[in-house]
């Protein structure tokens, strides 16, 4: 009982350390400096392996999270930054560094087993509070490695494998707070989203149900997501803000995995790079426009789809400008934009999702949505920056990612375009026919004028008259 009184400042802990890596802002100047790999090998060879693994496993994960009762999974995640940085800091090839990305991939998509762990670690009433201290736990993680990270290099003259070291230091932390989290007592349901703490009354079925295999599991899993994708998005407006939230998460995948290369490329005095500051400083603006969005939630009931294509409209400008005027402190303000707009994007959006489903549906469609996102980035990475493909440096990359803001822009209008046609021609058949309908009318009261009784013959001059 105590321990699991420890779960959650366990679980805050955990994250603290799992995101305090002061060495991530200077990753590509160190693979590039340090580790001596040409900005060819890094943006064409090694980044892109991120995209192709994170799909994958992220399916992977979600659907045997649940099996394995969270705590096996936040393992793994943690077992994978730690892998991650050890590479960092030994690995000399570039098959070493397309290792780390698949590491880092397990890593990331493993955060969605602890924020699954706390609908069973806290009581519902509980679980705002503690998903709200658990971002902030994120917030000061990273904001804070990241400011570290610039100070350190700038004025204690820290190297970048230095500040590699500390970050390894600190995911090894990590991994020995997540083997503490204590087990849970239930589990939500495969791919249901739901949590109900059983009564005593349950614990035989609950005996029963630990006897079926993980086959079958999986099996009645697979079958309730294809039920729960029926449900999810049979309604217009899950399916409008679904869309949102994915090309917006798609647009963040793309620019993420870019940003620093073309950095690097804009860059002319190593000495007057700012990326720690800028890396907090745009999570800090970030976290608390999402925040503001959240506080003031009746004016984000009010919102049309129609601001969040504008709003990509302003991200594909955020992704234009740095091409066209290369200055990297222009690079820095746009960054820091789109991730604020990106931010504010996926908020709106999961935010009318929520009000347009129940409870237990909610969790799948962000998931759903995920993976959409993470399967358009795997195609545009793959198309786009794969050596084996195009190969596009950095700043043709930010042209094609602007090119795809604009085009999900265009098909949202279109399709905006076509609905309205059909409601006009549906809202016009049944005028039509009341119009018809009246017109006969009067036309059988002037024959009966003209001709003097019903069914009268008309004149030739009448019949002129009365068309």
């Amino acid at each position: 009982m105590v321990l699991s009184r420890l779960a959650v400042p366990i679980l805050l802990f955990y994250v603290f350390f799992r995101d305090f890596r002061p060495s991530e802002p200077f990753l590509t100047p160190f693979l590039n400096e340090s580790k001596n790999f040409t900005k060819h090998e890094i943006n064409n060879m090694i980044y892109p392996v991120w995209s192709y693994s994170q799909l994958p496993i992220f399916i992977l994960v979600l659907v045997t999270t649940d099996i394995v009762r969270y705590r096996p999974m936040i393992w793994l995640g943690a077992m994978g930054y730690v892998s991650t940085w050890l590479l960092l800091v030994y690995g000399k090839t570039v098959q070493q560094m397309q290792l780390m990305q698949v590491t880092y991939a397990i890593g990331t998509a493993c955060e969605v087993a602890y924020k699954s762990y706390v609908f069973v670690a806290v009581t519902k009433e509980r679980y705002s509070t503690v998903s709200f201290y658990l971002a902030g736990a994120t917030l000061l993680g990273r904001s804070m490695s990241s400011f570290a990270s610039q100070i350190l290099h700038d004025h204690a003259e820290i190297s970048f494998l230095q500040l590699h070291y500390i970050s390894l230091a600190s995911v090894s932390l990590a991994l020995l707070l997540a083997l503490l989290i204590p087990a849970p007592q239930f589990s939500i349901g495969l791919n249901d989203g739901s949590a109900v703490q059983p009564s005593a009354s349950d614990q035989d079925k609950l005996i029963v149900d630990e006897n079926i295999s993980h086959v079958q599991k999986v099996k009645e899993g697979l079958q309730r997501g294809k039920t729960n994708i029926f449900l999810s998005y049979k309604s217009v407006q899950t399916r409008r803000w679904a869309y949102w939230a994915i090309v917006s998460s798609a647009l963040y995948f793309m620019v993420g995995n870019s940003s620093q290369s073309l950095w690097k490329d804009l860059e002319h005095d190593k000495k007057k790079r700012y990326n720690g500051y800028v890396v907090g400083v745009t999570g800090l603006l970030s976290s608390f426009s999402s925040w503001v969005l959240t506080r003031y939630s009746h004016s984000v009931e009010r919102t049309k789809a129609t601001v969040l294509a504008l709003l990509t409209l302003a991200i594909a400008l955020t992704t234009l400008l740095p091409t066209i005027i290369q200055n990297l402190y222009l690079a820095y303000v746009c960054d820091a934009i789109f991730n604020i707009i990106t931010s504010c994007c996926m908020t709106i959006s999961l935010f009318k999702i929520a009000h347009s489903l129940t409870t237990n549906l909610y969790g799948f469609v962000v998931g759903v949505n995920a993976c959409i996102a993470g399967t358009l980035d795997l195609l545009v990475t793959f198309i786009v920056i794969d050596e084996r493909v195009l190969s596009f440096n950095p700043r043709q990359q930010y042209w094609v990612y602007t090119g795809f803001a604009v085009l999900c822009v265009l098909l949202y209008f279109v399709y905006k375009c076509v609905v309205l046609a059909r409601r006009d021609s549906a809202t016009e058949a049944p005028r039509s026919r009341a119009v018809s309908f009246a017109e006969n009318e009067a036309a059988d009261i002037r024959r009966k004028e003209l001709g003097g009784f019903v069914g009268g013959n008309l004149s030739d001059d009448d019949k002129i008259l009365d068309a």
